[in-house]
């Protein structure tokens, strides 16, 4: 058994000092509420991005005309050749 004067032993690292103990606290704590502002952010930017239902019809709408606009359709034309040879590039590939 230990004496009642003898002092209880303890590792060299397990003594921190105050002042390192608070710094090391702060830093937690920034960690924290930048983590927290980051959570904020990528919440509004998730809010911004989805559109209404009437937003996203018009849109749907916009890019059904655009299809069948004689300008996409000779443009999709003009790079069948390019996007076929792409698709045989990356089945060569895959393969």
């Amino acid at each position: 058994m230990t004496e009642p004067n003898q002092q209880s032993w303890s590792a060299p690292e397990a003594e921190v000092s105050g002042q390192e103990r608070l710094i090391s606290l702060e830093r937690q704590l920034a960690l924290i509420d930048r983590v927290i502002g980051l959570e904020a952010q990528v919440a509004e930017l998730a809010i911004a991005d989805s559109l209404t239902p009437s937003a996203e019809l018009a849109a749907q709408r916009q890019l059904a005309l655009m299809r069948q606009s004689s300008a996409w359709r000779m443009g999709r034309l003009v790079t069948a050749p390019i996007r076929v040879a792409q698709r045989i590039v990356r089945r060569g590939r895959s393969a």
